[in-house]
This record gives C-alpha cells, sequence and structure tokens, in this order.
C-alpha cells in the first residue's frame, strides 16, 4: 500500500499510450468521359455537387481547356458523375470523382482531344458512353464501327497507363426525339427498338473486348421504369401520374432520368444495392426527388442490375 501510495503521484501524470492512427484509406478515383448524358444538360442537374467532383474542362481561373458546346451550360458540372459521388459518400465509400465531358461529342473526340487526360496512371475506374446515336446501327442513323473502335483505343490506352484500372460502359437510352416525331430514325417503332440496338452495341463490344470490366445498364434501366409504370413511356402524350426521364428536349435526362442512371452506375461501379439509401436519400431531395419517387428509383435500378448479371447481359 505505502508502495502505491507513492507511485500515484507519478502514475497520474504518465499520458495514455494512444492507438495507432489508422493511415487514411486511399480513394477509388474514377473518371467519367462522355458528354451531356453524363453531364445533364440542365440544372439541376447540371451543376449538381460540382464542388465535391473535378470537371477537368473547368477551373475558376480558366474556364475551360476547351471550349464548351453551349453557353447555357456553365461549368463546373456535377451531372451523374455529382449523384454518383454524393451516393458513395453516403455509404462510406471513399471515392474521388472526375469527369471529362463535352456536350454533343464521341469517343473519337476524347481519342483525339483528351487523351493527355485518360490516358493518367492514376484512374482506378473508368467509365465512358459515346454520342447518344453514335453506337446505332447505319441504317439508324448511327457509326458503329466507329464507336467500337474509338471505345476499343480508349480502353487499351487507360490499361497502357494503369493494368489495373477497371474500365466500364455506360449503356444510354433511346430518345424519345428520335421514336415519336415523324421522320426520326425509329419513327413508328416502339421505344424498346433503339433499346435493344444500345444495348446490344455496349453489350455486344464488351463481350468482345474482354477488357471491359462491365456495362452501365442506365437504358435498359429507363425501359424497364416505362415498362413497370414507373415512367411516362411518351412525353409528348405526358402523364402527370408517372415520372418522365427525359428532359423538355426528349433526349437528355431529366431529374429523375439522372437519378436513375447514376443509382445504376453505383451499382455497377461499387457492387452495392442502391435500395439500400431508402426515402432518406439526401441527393434526391436537393434534386426536388419525392422519398417515394426515390425509392422507386433505387428498386428499378436493383432490378436492371440483378437481371443483367443473372444474364450476363444477353
Amino acid at each position: 500500500m505505502r508502495l502505491l501510495a507513492f507511485l500515484l503521484p507519478f502514475l497520474s501524470f504518465t499520458a495514455p499510450i494512444a492507438p495507432a492512427a489508422r493511415p487514411p484509406r486511399k480513394p477509388v478515383v474514377i473518371l467519367f468521359v462522355g458528354n451531356s448524358y453524363f453531364h445533364g444538360a440542365k440544372p439541376p442537374m447540371l451543376n449538381y455537387n460540382a464542388a465535391a467532383i473535378t470537371d477537368e474542362n473547368f477551373t475558376p481561373d480558366r474556364r475551360g481547356q476547351r471550349q464548351r458546346m453551349y453557353v447555357n451550360e456553365p461549368g463546373p458540372w456535377g451531372g451523374v458523375p455529382g449523384i454518383f459521388k454524393k451516393l458513395t459518400d453516403e455509404a462510406g465509400l471513399n471515392y474521388e470523382v472526375h469527369i471529362e465531358a463535352i456536350s454533343g461529342q464521341t469517343l473519337k473526340f476524347h481519342y483525339d482531344s483528351a487523351l493527355a487526360i485518360i490516358q493518367q496512371p492514376r484512374w482506378d475506374r473508368v467509365i465512358m458512353h459515346d454520342l447518344s446515336t453514335g453506337p446505332l446501327p447505319t441504317r439508324r442513323g448511327g457509326q458503329p464501327e466507329r464507336f467500337r473502335e474509338y471505345a476499343t483505343k480508349l480502353e487499351q490506352a487507360i490499361h497502357a497507363a494503369n493494368p489495373a484500372a477497371r474500365v466500364y460502359l455506360y449503356q444510354t437510352w433511346a430518345g424519345a426525339a428520335l421514336n415519336y416525331p415523324p421522320n426520326s430514325p425509329y419513327a413508328g417503332l416502339p421505344l424498346d427498338s433503339m433499346t435493344a440496338d444500345l444495348h446490344a452495341a455496349y453489350y455486344g463490344l464488351a463481350r468482345r473486348n474482354g477488357r471491359i470490366a462491365g456495362v452501365a445498364p442506365a437504358g435498359d434501366a429507363w425501359l424497364r421504369a416505362i415498362r413497370e409504370g414507373v415512367a411516362m413511356p411518351n412525353p409528348y402524350t405526358p402523364d402527370p401520374a408517372k415520372m418522365e426521364l427525359w428532359e423538355a428536349d426528349h433526349r437528355h435526362p431529366s431529374r429523375w432520368g439522372a437519378y436513375l442512371s447514376a443509382c445504376v452506375v453505383f451499382g455497377e461501379i461499387t457492387g452495392r444495392d442502391p435500395r439500400q439509401f431508402g426515402s432518406t436519400e439526401e441527393a434526391a431531395a436537393a434534386l426536388g426527388i419525392s422519398p417515394a419517387q426515390a425509392v422507386a428509383l433505387q428498386r428499378v435500378a436493383a432490378e436492371q442490375l440483378k437481371a443483367a448479371r443473372k444474364n450476363k447481359g444477353h
């Protein structure tokens, strides 16, 4: 007891040994390569969460390394990558998100003018899409050989810089403006026709090129939402009881279309179920999507991802 009494003053001033600090998790660095089908074309998607990601064509002191296509699209841009970033944050995942997007452009354009950005070893993941009509059959106004050539060249360039990078394709959706008006490429045909052609192009390339890790089936998810009565099939005869996935131009994604697409990308890239977010998901709330709508879109994305994995894209 006397020894303890003698030691107590010294023990009381002995600092506890702090546990070893965990090293910070290295972020997964992902680059989105595409055009306005990624950035969303119009507010609120266009600039959503832009401060949390890096727009490779915008700096505060120099507005664009390359000129923007449209003056009504001020940078920096957020869009689908911005929503994806928010979802990964909410899921407790550490993703560093970058976007390389120029409106109205093709993968050939990116290969010709942005290879210095795309061919960097820092990218752990790259996801890309072509011009909306690019992968379509020639008789529908597409240039499928160009799509396959430059998607492959970009995949090769990415893997030359980082053999461990995972490269994904982003299957876009049928544009209502290309289906319903007279003399449009798919006039008189259902939305299924254009969606099927886009599906065949993106999944066909993934099957032919084993270095492509997967396809984010946004277009298939849009069609599923329409078939299930979640979204309206024809914006030219709108149904107020259903969500409209297209913007007013009937091509670009609305807030609902962009959110559904981002949920699909989240599920494909991370392997996580987008239904985990539920009705309180923050990106949906910020975009003006109701809790019930968010849940419905998360469910459609999850169901499409499950179907794609079961069928392996066929």
